[in-house]
């Protein structure tokens, strides 16, 4: 049996392993469980991360010493141990605030070919906020063998960093699907008899609050319809969004706090329709596994949330701003089971047949093979 290529993967924005749950964590996990599926022996090599989420040049020092403190234990240890060494690095998420001070230079030193996944840039602050961060992560992206790309808008990012695109290969954003747990048995969450809405969002400033904000607006339009909601995520801004749904009272609204990533199935699994807005969603990976329960999808028709949602298959996507139309695209779904049963099948199969991790795999196991393909005729052909 031919022993299996090694990858070392690192995430320099959030560990897979980091114990509180997000998209990036659960992305970076995907990413690993695709790559192992491809026939790869996947090692995450590091925890340290080079990620800040506002421009400071005191925390980017210290980051930087941490990594670099990182770096030189790594090369000690390849060094000291041949058998160690991976066949390819595999970087998931380098953008302006987590560049890849990590593999970049391990990959040069020791001749192993490099990849990223998800590099992209942040249209936060001004254009000067990043550069340090911004020229890191576009040497990344220069220096690598393939670039991974999921959204329309790093595609287009990639093209001004490296205009060819010979290295730019596309992915869809995905779900494990065969790991995902048991459907639950629906538990009664509310004392009344109405369809269960369920939101799921952290609570922080920005396109969050914005989404809930959009929220509350549409559902204050339809207050008089019979409907509970669920709410699951904390952060900062929770006073605020309970006073925007405070018109509907407090027996049909239940803020449920930070819910572990396996326990929102069961969640899911007990609602009926999965309506967050997803202003600035990247990817929105929790659309894919709503609709992986049989969850129709109300949400509006931005950023990332196309990729992961088919209008009139799984769900519904609103325009931005049309509050009165995402309004009345929930209370259709209220009002009409058959439909909520039939885009819930509908978004069942959609996952199945366009987002599953085995079609990510087969792409990874091509184009990896490939690389590996191309070093060892280089090898073969270079002078002894």
């Amino acid at each position: 049996m031919a022993t299996k290529k090694k990858i070392a993967f690192y995430a320099p924005l959030k560990s897979p392993d980091h114990p509180i749950p997000s998209g990036d964590r659960e992305i970076a996990r995907l990413m690993m469980k695709a790559l192992r599926l491809a026939g790869y022996s996947v090692e995450l090599v590091s925890d340290v991360i080079s990620y800040q989420k506002r421009p400071s040049g005191e925390l980017y020092g210290t980051r930087k010493s941490a990594v670099s403190a990182e770096e030189n234990r790594i090369r000690r240890l390849w060094e000291s141990d041949a058998a160690s060494l991976p066949d390819l690095w595999f970087t998931y998420h380098p953008y302006c605030k987590s560049p890849d001070w990590l593999g970049l230079p391990l990959a040069r030193h020791f001749k192993i070919p490099y990849v990223t996944a998800e590099a992209c840039r942040t249209r936060q602050g001004t254009a000067n906020d990043w550069l340090e961060g911004r020229a890191a992560a576009q040497e990344a992206i220069r220096f690598a063998k393939v670039n991974f790309v999921l959204k329309d808008s790093d595609w287009q990012y990639l093209k001004t960093v490296t205009p060819d695109m010979k290295t730019a290969v596309r992915i869809t954003p995905f779900l494990d699907i065969s790991g995902l747990p048991a459907r639950a048995k629906p538990k009664k969450l509310f004392e009344n008899e109405a369809p269960v809405l369920l939101a799921a969002g952290m609570m922080r400033p920005g396109a969050k609050m914005e989404s809930y904000r959009t929220l509350a607006a549409a559902l204050q339009l339809i207050e008089n319809k019979d409907w509970n909601l669920i709410i699951a995520g904390e952060g900062p801004e929770r006073a605020n969004i309970a006073e925007l749904l405070r018109f509907a009272g407090s027996d049909r609204v239940k803020f449920v706090g930070s819910v572990a990533h396996e326990d929102m199935f069961a969640l899911m699994d007990s609602s009926d329709i999965f309506v967050w807005p997803g202003i600035g969603e990247a990817i929105g990976l929790v659309y894919l596994e709503a609709q992986a329960r049989g969850m129709p999808v109300v949400a509006l028709n931005t950023a990332g949330v196309p990729l992961v949602v088919s209008d009139g298959v799984g769900g519904t996507l609103l325009p931005v701003g049309d509050t009165g139309a995402y309004a009345a695209a929930i209370a259709r779904l209220l009002d009409d089971r058959r439909l909520r049963e039939e885009l819930g099948a509908g978004g069942r199969r959609y996952v199945h047949e366009h987002h599953n991790v085995t079609s990510v795999a087969a792409t990874f196991k091509s184009v990896i093979d490939g690389i590996f393909a191309d070093a060892s005729a280089a090898n073969q052909n270079s002078p002894q």
